[in-house]
């Protein structure tokens, strides 16, 4: 219930500020963005057991809009596709085992900026994140045993959000780190593991015309 209420708030201040701007088309921003992130998995249960997920790398690019609704603040809706991962390791009798997990999503953050200055500006706001691919590994002392790309035990779409920071390098464009968290584990509650939300870090440069 929680993401469907933060996807529908998401849609109606998007048609609410789209409004209020439509007689201010001149100043409307659109750009491109790409950067690298730095993704956990949360915590998985295995045999009674929890296990909390390493950081890894990835990247994200999409495209974005600003429009203005006064000088301190900007509607700043985003489309991107994210790629996300998390590796998680224990050990037993001697033989150490990993789970490692990428998976794809494109990102759908509503957002507002304030803007503090001519150069920073702070963002927050919902996201909705849509499922596209996904890779499980498991490895046993550095050997691969399994692969799957199945998304059926995956939500499709999960409810998350996003706070960051934007640093103006020139006019056209801006340098962002971000902190994104979901709100949702990525599988589904039927396999009881409701810790395993992404969250993490991006660094991205977006430029807009």
């Amino acid at each position: 219930m929680k993401k469907q209420w933060m996807i529908g708030l998401g849609l109606a201040l998007s048609v609410a500020f789209l409004n209020v701007n439509a007689q201010n088309t001149m100043d409307t921003k659109f750009g491109i963005k790409a950067g690298g992130n730095l993704m956990m998995a949360g915590k998985m249960n295995f045999a009674g057991t929890n296990y909390t997920s390493n950081y890894v790398p990835g990247f994200q690019a999409g495209a974005f809009l600003e429009l203005p609704l006064s000088e301190s603040l900007s509607f700043m809706p985003e489309v991107m596709y994210s790629q996300k991962g998390g590796k998680f390791e224990g050990s037993a009798a001697g033989t150490t085992g990993e789970i490692r997990t990428r998976t794809g999503y494109i990102d759908v953050p509503v957002l507002i900026g304030i803007n503090a200055g001519s150069q920073i500006q702070f963002v927050l706001g919902p996201q909705a994140s849509f499922l596209t691919n996904q890779r499980t590994e498991t490895y046993v002392d550095g050997t691969r045993t399994t692969s799957s790309t199945d998304k059926e035990n995956m939500r499709k779409s999960i409810a998350g959000g996003v706070a960051g920071v934007g640093f103006r390098l020139q006019p056209h464009m801006m340098l962002n780190a971000r902190y994104n968290f979901d709100l949702q584990s990525a599988a589904k509650e039927d396999i009881n593991q409701d810790k395993a939300r992404y969250s993490g870090f991006a660094l991205s440069l977006g430029y807009h015309f």
